[in-house]
């Protein structure tokens, strides 16, 4: 483990306490001086996990790491994670809408159908806004949670990274395990109208989701 660094490819082995890991991979993140052992982002759950340099093999250098951090909630530790990549398809809108006012209400609508999930809403290949659905706000409005891929480089590029053929599949990712809604316009004006508009009832405290590896935003949606 000499000139390990932060974002490489490690294999756990040797492991005792927790010898289910031995043979899986993970990313490293910060080294502990004091407990001289790395934190280390299990590929498979996301779990962090402390390990001595003598339990991880060295199985790739991380070419230009593309870290995203995260203050953990509980801890109030700052966390490392690497977004795993993923080329599985999404399905097919189960919409087209191309005015804006049809559009907002086809996102409530979507709420008020289910009480529960969220939906994705795609504006062709490369941009998207996924809103996992809290609660009901106000009269008739929604409040949740939201990540988007704009025109924002640091988005796309997260798109790039993580392989996708589409910015909806990180939508999908960020509701996994959710029931999901997709919809879809052909009209950028009305997709980034809408999304403007979501985006001053948006607020933030720096988290970058998990699933997505897209800055989270907490989002207040009016009827």
């Amino acid at each position: 483990m000499e000139n390990a660094a932060i974002g490489d490819l490690v294999e756990f082995h040797g492991l005792n306490g927790a010898a289910h890991l031995n043979g899986t991979t993970g990313n490293l993140g910060k080294f502990n001086e004091i407990e001289q052992r790395w934190a280390v982002r299990c590929d498979d759950t996301f779990d962090i996990v402390q390990a001595k340099p003598t339990n991880l093999l060295l199985l790739k250098r991380s070419d230009a790491p593309t870290l995203y951090s995260m203050t953990n909630p509980i801890t109030g530790k700052v966390e490392y994670m690497k977004p795993r990549t993923t080329s599985v398809p999404v399905p097919n809108p189960s919409s087209l809408i191309d005015a804006y006012n049809n559009l907002h209400e086809a996102v409530v609508g979507a709420f008020h159908n289910r009480r529960k999930g969220g939906v994705v809403v795609s504006c062709g290949k490369k941009y998207m806004m996924s809103i996992e659905f809290d609660g009901p706000y106000g009269n008739g409005g929604i409040y949740g949670e939201m990540v988007y891929v704009d025109k924002d480089p640091s988005a796309r590029a997260v798109v790039q990274q993580r392989g996708c053929a589409r910015a909806t599949e990180l939508g999908r990712n960020f509701l996994s395990g959710e029931t999901i809604e997709y919809i879809d316009t052909n009209e950028e004006d009305v997709f980034f109208k809408l999304l403007s508009q979501y985006k001053r009832r948006c607020s933030t405290k720096g988290h970058t989701d998990i699933k997505s590896g897209l800055r989270l935003y907490n989002v207040e949606i009016a009827k």
